[in-house]
């Protein structure tokens, strides 16, 4: 009888232990997977860092337009004199464009130019600059509804707009009607597409 207690003991001393050593061998895992997002993510922001001041000492030197692949070049680029005057062109490529940041192009009053490429919020930056002398605008594939490009009509200074994507017919006519000085190009109209039916 001794035997059988002995060896149940030894048999929970082994299940503990090899219990043990995969909560063990888990925790060092789960910390490890914490500390490579951790660095990833830290990664990921010195990378940005580094986009938004190339793109920011661009400006600076000269260059008139800016490629925003971070909102937060916004106010970079409007807290300087220099930015404030060189810049006349805004590109928006693949990025959230974040609602407090984009009040800064406020601050930019010599944008004449601006494109949305594959953006969120872009709204928000078209209500900040609708007011300024912004003549040409560009989108493919922004977070708009349709709908939303009838707010076109506050831009008092537009000449033309590009929708780089496939837009119905009655929208492109739409817009033609409510904006009949601007120029719209839509070289993509649903009714030319392959596999539309009549």
């Amino acid at each position: 009888m001794t035997d059988a207690k002995s060896d149940q003991s030894n048999s929970f001393a082994r299940v503990f232990g090899c219990l043990s050593i995969v909560l063990i061998l888990g925790g060092i895992l789960a910390f490890g997977i914490i500390q490579l997002r951790e660095q990833a993510r830290l990664s990921f922001e010195r990378s940005k860092q580094q986009w938004r001041q190339k793109q920011f000492d661009s400006v600076k030197r000269g260059h008139s337009s800016a490629l925003v692949m971070d909102s937060k070049l916004l106010p970079m680029l409007a807290t300087d004199s220099d930015c404030q005057k060189n810049v006349t062109r805004l590109d928006f490529a693949s990025t959230e464009i974040d609602s407090d940041d984009a009040l800064y192009i406020a601050d930019l009053p010599n944008v004449t130019s601006m494109t949305f490429y594959c953006t969120q919020g872009t709204k928000h930056a078209l209500r900040a600059a609708g007011k300024f002398p912004i003549t040409d605008l560009y989108f493919e594939m922004p977070d708009l509804p349709v709908e939303s490009y009838l707010m076109l009509k506050d831009f008092p200074h537009l000449k033309k707009v590009r929708f780089e994507q496939v837009m119905e017919d009655e929208w492109i006519e739409r817009l033609k009607s409510e904006l009949p000085s601007v120029i719209i190009d839509t070289p993509f109209p649903r009714s030319q597409e392959p596999g539309f039916a009549r």
